[in-house]
């Protein structure tokens, strides 16, 4: 039975590399966007109108893994650095991205510049024109690749067989993305809308007209605010509540993500879900703390079928944020008063 169960198990995770493969050698794939779940954490990820949208310099680092009981779990980091200038009334910004799949089979590596620019509509409410641009590289490595030719029907995989499969000439593409976005905001709450991949790359490794359009354009809406309690938490600081909503949606796909975060001073809880995507629901849960610059995020994504979370064992996200406007007076408090009455987002 053991020796059965074994078999089951090694047939399940070939049959498994064997779809992928096919899937990632098919002409009609389009890959999707990483999605972190603390996008709140690291927002310009979703919107390039949050650049700097907090005084001072920002720096978030990420790291996420999908599915870690899989052999080969997907791994995504990035990380961003931001600054707002009171002088020209602009964010400036740069992230980068790497995201591996089927360790190694395809990768994903992103870089690009953001910048916003701030306008005062009244005393209360700002307005962000925010713009995105940068390169997109896809790397496929052909030699992990597993076809139906390599299925021995008595032994199994077999990858010392020859496939007749060939290899696209090009493995490696690089590519210009653009992105935009618009944010509304005041000093507890903000709306956000914003377009990536305006100029639709090219992203297939193969001479196909089927992908002609490229990458699907992806609009997103974000939305949040804050409900301040009194007294004061851990550490003597707020205690406030933030509920949040995030949707993004593409001709492929449609994500909703809605929770909250519970700030009770230094001490920051959390609760989302998230409907949509490869899991159809899950649920999200998260926890952390804040001291001086740092901030330090956790959080696990359960699918909410039992089976699917004795699968994959879920995922998991780390986020660490460094605002050094809290070490230091980065801003006078004329220019504070002037441009800076605004939705401390991600404090």
């Amino acid at each position: 039975m053991q020796i059965k169960g074994f078999m089951r198990s090694q047939f399940f995770y070939r049959w498994f590399w064997l779809s992928l493969s096919f899937s990632l050698a098919s002409t009609s794939l389009i890959a999707q966007d990483p999605l972190f779940t603390q996008y709140f954490s690291n927002p310009l990820t979703v919107n390039p109108a949050f650049s700097g949208v907090n005084e001072g310099v920002r720096i978030n680092t990420q790291f996420r893994t999908n599915w870690v009981n899989w052999p080969l779990p997907y791994k995504t980091a990035q990380i961003s650095f931001e600054n707002y200038s009171p002088v020209f009334n602009s964010g400036f910004g740069l992230r980068l991205l790497t995201d591996d799949a089927g360790n190694g089979v395809l990768r994903t590596h992103q870089i690009a510049a953001v910048y916003a620019y701030q306008l005062r509509v009244n005393k209360e409410w700002f307005i962000r024109f925010g713009l995105e641009a940068g390169a997109n590289q896809v790397q496929l490595n052909w030699s992990k690749l597993y076809f139906e030719d390599q299925i021995d029907p008595f032994k199994g995989l077999n990858t010392s067989l020859s496939v007749t499969e060939n290899s696209p000439s090009v493995l490696s593409r690089m590519e210009l993305d653009l992105g935009t976005g618009i944010l509304i905001f005041r000093d507890n709450g903000y709306v956000g809308i914003s377009l990536k991949h305006l100029n639709r790359f090219n992203q297939t490794f193969f001479n196909t007209s089927i992908l002609e359009t490229g990458r699907p354009m992806t609009f997103g809406l974000q939305s949040g605010f804050d409900f301040p309690f009194s007294g004061r938490g851990i550490g003597k600081g707020p205690v406030y509540l933030s509920p949040m909503l995030l949707y993004l949606s593409n001709n492929q796909s449609k994500i909703i993500q809605i929770g909250s975060s519970y700030h009770l001073g230094q001490l920051i809880t959390g609760v989302w879900a998230r409907f949509g995507g490869i899991q159809p629901i899950e649920s999200i849960v998260g926890f952390g703390f804040k001291k001086g610059i740092y901030k330090l995020l956790y959080t696990a994504e359960i699918p909410i079928d039992g089976k699917g979370l004795q699968r994959t064992l879920g995922s998991h996200e780390i986020t660490l944020s460094l605002r050094f406007s809290e070490a230091q007076n980065y801003i006078s408090k004329k220019s504070a008063q002037k441009t800076m009455n605004c939705f401390r987002f991600n404090n």
